[in-house]
């Protein structure tokens, strides 16, 4: 088997549009983690945000709103946009992935980045397609991802989850697209390492909360609601692939 290459910064391979808010979130979350932004303090406004990141106003505005949705930033009418005082606490509850590209199967980032592009909207088919065995696995795998005993068992409790939401479009091409994932996601072990220790609380209980939400707006059959959770879901998770490198 050949050495693993180091995975280039997503920075430098993702351009298409879905994914650009992630990077505008990223390069923040890396000033948080650096100390180049402190909680509490002001962000520069969209324009000029948009010019330091060489992005669209757009994608700062989306990233903006996600941060706000998690904790990690608040607007002020008038005054503009700032992290929140706990923003530190809170960038600690993300499960921050690190992970190395690979010779035999797609990387970790390459996955994030395609699935991006389609289980989003993928959620329109599962809100109407779901029945209500399918909403009681997914609510038994729900309780597994708060429970967890090892980071090996998290991984496969998120990655269980997301198969039974594949399962229920009842497309068994979408069903096929999960089943290689997950194959190439454990045939490097998700990337872990001391995969026997436990995930910390902290990440066990943000991940069960983001993945609850996307379940019930699907129980509630609010395909617009799934469609907007699962987006943040992996733009988040987009951002903060080896986010310490």
């Amino acid at each position: 088997m050949s050495e693993a290459r180091p995975l280039p910064d997503p920075g430098t391979v993702i351009s298409n549009e879905k994914a650009s808010p992630s990077l505008v979130y990223r390069a923040l979350l890396r000033s948080l983690a650096s100390g180049s932004l402190v909680p509490g303090a002001k962000l520069p406004n969209e324009r000029e945000l948009a010019s330091q990141l060489n992005t669209s106003r757009t994608a700062v505005r989306s990233a903006l709103s996600l941060m706000e949705r998690q904790g990690l930033v608040r607007r002020q009418v008038g005054a503009g946009t700032f992290l929140t005082e706990d923003a530190s606490s809170v960038f600690e509850k993300l499960d921050q992935t690190n992970v190395a590209a690979h010779e035999e199967v797609p990387s970790f980032l390459e996955i994030a980045e395609g699935r991006l592009l389609f289980e989003p909207a993928m959620m329109h088919l599962v809100a109407t397609r779901a029945e209500p065995a399918d909403i009681a696995r997914m609510q038994r795998i729900l309780q597994d991802v708060l429970d967890a005993p090892t980071w090996r068992e998290f991984k496969e409790a998120i990655y269980s989850l997301h198969q039974q939401l594949f399962m229920a479009t009842k497309n068994r091409f979408l069903m096929q697209i999960m089943d290689s994932i997950l194959a190439d996601r454990r045939a490097v072990a998700f990337d872990g390492r001391d995969t026997d220790k436990p995930a910390p609380d902290a990440v066990r209980r943000q991940t069960h909360k983001e993945l609850a939400a996307i379940v019930d707006a699907i129980a509630r059959g609010d395909a617009k609601c799934a469609e907007s959770l699962v987006s943040d879901h992996l733009m988040r998770t987009l951002a903060t692939v080896n986010i310490w490198r």
